[in-house]
């Protein structure tokens, strides 16, 4: 599973160390400005604000709102180098970058502190040797109004401003209490400080307007990056570490790259982890590449996930399990919260740009993960073994990276691998897990792949956390026993285990529970899903289906369909749909001598047969194919049969066989209001009929009479050119 085969190893080694010294904040200025090709256009605004201010003009304070890993640090060091290089910037102002020091901030005086050991760097002044002490104040804001009194004074004195540069500023003012609107006060009191402040969320401080920075800033959110950007950023990185083959990369496989945009959710810093896969080229299999990106990731998202509250926390772990975008109602279930806490989390996670919110035609939104690989990364680490077991993390990466064509090449080699031995049990079990996942697995190379590698499993051996799925065999066993119970929604449950929808089995069995349910849209929808991926026993199902609904045109569409395709059943089928309509005879014949030719000795089909027969008037030997026909179905479910005949104008042969010495007894017998109907329909009303039957069958003996009646009505008529929509 590699790409490119030309790519050295140690090439991308080189590479991904370049990639992570270049993308430093702490770079230098040159290679910032070297390798700054993204988030050009927040720059710019910032940039041209403060370039454009005058000494007297108010301030404008910058916030940019962004994840981890979206560019925030880079952008804010990029505006440093630019202050400190632009002779016009530098003239006028100081940029001070505190990204290194923020652990030590805990009060505003520590902020003005840290401004002030800066300072004395930038100016070339101890001014720390001339501060009062701490306990000469009475109180902290004392001290911290003191300390500003400092900085505003040097400032004058060297006519400069400062720009003061801090990253993660949400947790800075996490820490203050009324520090906070001392800080705002201060601002908008002195312009000698222009802001510019970087935060992974929105949170209360900036959107509650009781708070101290309620629209104070200007907000700059770095949206996740286009497939453009990443493609401009990858040939950037190509000409920079003279690296062609990433430009090439970039060229060929637009494909790869949106999966990629998708499962980083377009974060740089994510982005990079992914580029040793891109060049890579070694023994490693590609689980274990997944793997090392994975232990890439790990800190950046540990340190993403422990940076949220408890209750977000359970949010995101319960989020990522269901991996599609899931409704507040599923979240309660899962999690065992109140709704109102749940949405107010889910508005925090959203400001935050952890999760994406969906709109919908409805009331309800949907949620899901925003980045996609951090979802994954959730399960792998943070699922219990029954979670693990359940997801498909491996399969959805394989998807997203491979096209149909490839992974459905790579499935069959991985059957050939396990079939010639050439795997270990551990590499086996991973890939046969996520092959049998996926979608374009067939049904039926999802069943030997979990068969290959379940003989392959050692004894003694513990792989609980990646157990294997069920077969197709198995499933389908359980949800017949479920249809026969007709516990209609454990079988949807269990269909929803068939992972697979390459050869459509899985839509198949679903349009059949829906056709069981008596819920034909559902079963239509789902059977024509099925047909879409070229299974052909749908088409007779579907066929079947519109039979049902009388919708005679469509049903004798895909009988046809399906006759094509060699689904015999259907030639029968299609034959009764032309005897119902009293058209098509010669077809009609055609059709059922054919099916009876080919299968031979089922009831239904002689059964047909000779109703068609005799229908387009054909009598030979009918009295014996009669008989054979009585014998061969002991004498069961023969209603319609006889029924046809009289509607046929056989009424003398049917009132034969009734009196038949050999057959009339047992007919008689099984077939009473039947029996009294031929009787009738013969006029054979001596010795008071009508007086001795029943008085309880009377009434079905009289339908069964009308029914004869209005079929021979009907089938007098030559209905040729009526057209099955007109039946």
């Amino acid at each position: 599973m590699t790409e490119n085969k030309n790519t050295k190893p140690q090439t991308v080694n080189w590479f991904v160390d370049k990639l992570s010294l270049y993308q430093a904040a702490n770079s230098d200025n040159a290679a910032i400005k070297n390798n700054f090709v993204i988030r050009q256009a927040e720059f710019e605004i910032i940039v041209s604000s403060i370039m454009s201010k005058a000494d007297k003009d108010p301030v404008q304070h910058e916030l940019i709102l962004g994840r981890r890993g979206s560019g925030k640090s880079t952008l804010l060091r990029r505006i440093q180098a630019e202050i400190e290089e632009n002779k016009t910037l530098q003239k006028k102002y100081i940029a001070v970058n505190l990204a290194e020091e923020q652990a030590g901030i805990y009060r505003l005086f520590d902020l003005w502190e840290e401004v002030l050991k800066e300072l004395s760097i930038k100016l070339g002044k101890p001014l720390a040797l001339e501060l009062k002490e701490y306990g000469e104040f009475d109180n902290d804001q004392a001290y911290t109004r003191y300390l500003y009194t400092v900085i505003h004074e040097t400032l004058v004195k060297y006519k400069k401003k400062v720009v003061l540069l801090l990253d993660n500023f949400d947790r800075i003012v996490g820490n203050f209490s009324d520090d906070g609107h001392l800080l705002r006060e201060t601002l908008l009191n002195y312009n000698d400080i222009q802001l510019v402040a970087g935060s992974t969320r929105m949170d209360e401080h900036f959107w509650q307007y009781d708070q101290p920075f309620y629209e104070f800033f200007r907000r700059h959110r770095l949206e996740a990056l286009s497939t453009k950007e990443i493609i401009e950023l990858l040939n950037h990185w190509s000409h920079l570490m003279e690296l062609p083959q990433l430009a090439v990369f970039a060229k060929n496989n637009i494909g790869k790259i949106e999966a990629i945009r998708i499962l980083t959710d377009g974060l740089p810093r994510t982005l990079q982890f992914f580029i040793q896969i891109l060049l890579q080229n070694s023994d490693l299999y590609g689980y274990e590449y997944l793997r090392k990106v994975m232990d890439n990731v790990t800190t950046l998202y540990q340190e993403r996930l422990n940076n949220l509250p408890a209750a977000q926390r359970k949010i995101i772990a319960e989020m990522a399990f269901i991996w599609e975008a899931c409704a507040t109602k599923e979240l309660v279930e899962k999690c065992r919260m109140e709704s109102k806490l749940i949405s107010a989390n889910i508005k925090q996670l959203s400001n935050a740009g952890i999760i994406d919110t969906i709109t919908t035609d409805k009331k309800n939104h949907l949620y899901r993960i925003s980045e996609r690989f951090f979802n994954m990364w959730l399960i792998v680490t943070q699922g219990n073994p029954e979670q693990k077991r359940k997801a498909k993390w491996l399969s959805i990466f394989l998807e997203s990276w491979y096209d149909a064509a490839e992974l459905q090449q790579l499935t069959s080699d991985h059957i050939s691998n396990l079939k010639n031995k050439k795997l270990g049990y551990d590499k086996a079990l991973v890939f046969t897990k996520a092959f049998a996942q996926s979608r374009y697995t067939s049904t039926a190379q999802r069943d030997e792949l979990l068969e290959l590698t379940t003989a392959m499993q050692p004894k003694n051996s513990d792989f609980s956390l990646l157990a294997l799925p069920k077969k197709y065999a198995d499933l389908k066993n359980d949800i017949v026993k479920l249809i026969e119970e007709k516990d209609f929604n454990a079988a949807h449950q269990l269909v929803a285990e068939i992972e697979n929808e390459a050869d459509g089995i899985k839509f198949f069995v679903e349009g059949y529970l829906f056709d069981e349910e008596q819920k034909k849209s559902e079963a239509e929808k789902y059977y024509l899903l099925a047909i879409e991926k070229g299974l052909e026993k749908a088409l007779f199902n579907l066929a079947v289906l519109y039979h049902e609904q009388q919708k005679f045109a469509e049903a004798e569409k895909y009988w046809l369909l399906a006759i094509d395709k060699g689904e015999l059943k259907s030639l029968n089928n299609l034959a009764g749909l032309y005897y119902e309509g009293n058209i098509k005879k010669p077809s009609s014949l055609d059709l059922t001598s054919t099916y009876n030719t080919k299968v031979k000795g089922n009831i239904l089909g002689i059964r047909n047969q000779i109703i068609i027969e005799v229908w387009n008037g054909i009598f030979e030997n009918l009295q014996n194919k009669i008989t054979a026909l009585l014998k061969e179905s002991n004498y069961d479910k023969l209603n319609w049969f006889f029924e046809q005949l009289l509607i046929q104008e056989q009424l003398n042969l049917v009132f034969n066989l009734f009196t038949d010495a050999a057959h009339g007894p047992e007919l008689q017998k099984r077939y009473a209001p039947l029996y009294y109907a031929v009787l009738l329909l013969n006029n054979k009303t001596e010795n008071n009929l009508t007086l001795r039957i029943p008085p309880e069958i009377m009434p079905t003996v009289n339908e069964i009479i009308d029914s004869v009646k209005k079929g021979q009505q009907f089938y007098s008529l030559e209905n040729e050119a009526v057209s099955l929509s007109k039946i």
